[in-house]
């Protein structure tokens, strides 16, 4: 697929991007809805409990899922865990942001 691949019905849009320096798999993407602004994602960030505090340091896959979204300059207000939250949550970009150890004047 390259580093983008976009597929489209004429209505909906799906924008498909490879995740650059992420350790947990060479061939990992992710699923951005630029209309919805809904990114999908896997083992980039799997929820905790929502009162849970972040590790210190953050996970490296979080950090560089959290990464990659800014080099993509993509406009997320959900990000849709495969790893769904136990407690069905929406996931904001700015728990992703809280979680990656970054801070919100990053983003």
């Amino acid at each position: 697929m390259g580093e983008k691949k976009v597929l489209t019905d004429g209505t909906h849009t799906i924008e498909l991007y490879h995740l650059q320096n992420f350790g947990h798999h060479d061939g990992m993407i992710i699923a951005y809805f630029p209309k919805e602004k809904v990114l999908l994602e896997a083992d980039g960030y799997n929820p905790q409990a929502a009162n849970a505090t972040p590790p210190s340091p953050a996970s490296p896959y979080t950090a560089s899922l959290y990464d990659n979204i800014q080099r993509l300059k993509l406009d997320v207000q959900r990000v849709v865990p495969v790893h769904y939250p136990a407690d069905n949550r929406v996931i904001t970009m700015a728990e992703l942001t809280r979680w990656a150890g970054r801070s919100a004047s990053t983003q």
